[in-house]
């Protein structure tokens, strides 16, 4: 048994259902788990490919009467884990799992893939031209060792926000601006580009402290 993988796939396993709890995914089903069980669920599952015991299917909590409707219309989001390599093979193995004849809808479910394998360019390629098809389908893929921490909590990183589509028109007004004028965050290929799940043409709030002023607000027009 390979422990440095059992580590990098339970840790990266812990940011992950931080980050969808956060987002408003109910976690329970998922949340109670050790190294040992990630473990078994490795040998549990075949050699090379995705074990089918580490991959999940969360669904959004209900919404409060006062929260605002989500932009985004998921309900659902998969993740699954890929032991095996899959680099030569991207297209092939992702459109296996987004087959509407196995039951995936684009429309309601968005999907995360977690490989051991750095995330080479031909993955934001894959997941770009997933998004701009019809009908466009969300994927984001993640190398399981970059998230054993949640980028967003690193020190170093600023706090990232997505500015909510109904506010962007305000905003340019107020910033005497237009999209195109903004600095750009690259959709995908950014890591906190994707971990926020931005697409292109959102735009995102970055704050940052600042000696003179106390902190610093800038924005970011997400683009491929």
């Amino acid at each position: 048994m390979n422990y440095e993988a059992v580590d990098v796939l339970y840790r990266s396993r812990i940011t992950l259902l931080e980050h969808l709890e956060a987002t408003g995914y109910n976690t329970a089903p998922y949340s109670k788990f050790s190294p040992k069980e990630i473990a078994e669920m490795i040998k549990a599952g075949p050699v090379a490919g995705a074990p089918p015991a580490l991959s999940m299917e969360l669904i959004k909590k209900p919404r409060a009467e006062d929260e605002a409707e989500p932009e985004a219309p998921y309900e659902k989001c998969l993740v699954v884990y890929t032991i095996g390599k899959i680099k030569q093979k991207l297209q092939a193995f992702t459109k296996k799992i987004i087959d509407p004849e196995e039951g995936f809808d684009s429309a309601t479910t968005e999907l995360i893939i977690v490989t051991l394998e750095p995330i080479a360019p031909n993955f934001n390629a894959m997941a770009f031209q997933l998004w701009m098809a019809e009908p466009r389908t969300k994927v984001r893929y993640f190398q399981a060792a970059a998230i054993v921490n949640n980028p967003l909590k690193h020190m170093l990183v600023p706090k990232h926000e997505k500015v909510p589509a109904d506010q962007e028109e305000a905003l340019l007004k107020s910033l005497h601006a237009t999209k195109a004028q903004l600095p750009l965050i690259r959709f995908h290929e950014d890591p906190i580009a994707r971990i926020l799940g931005l697409v292109p043409k959102d735009i995102v709030k970055i704050t940052r402290p600042s000696l003179t002023g106390g902190e610093a607000i800038g924005y970011r027009l997400c683009v491929p």
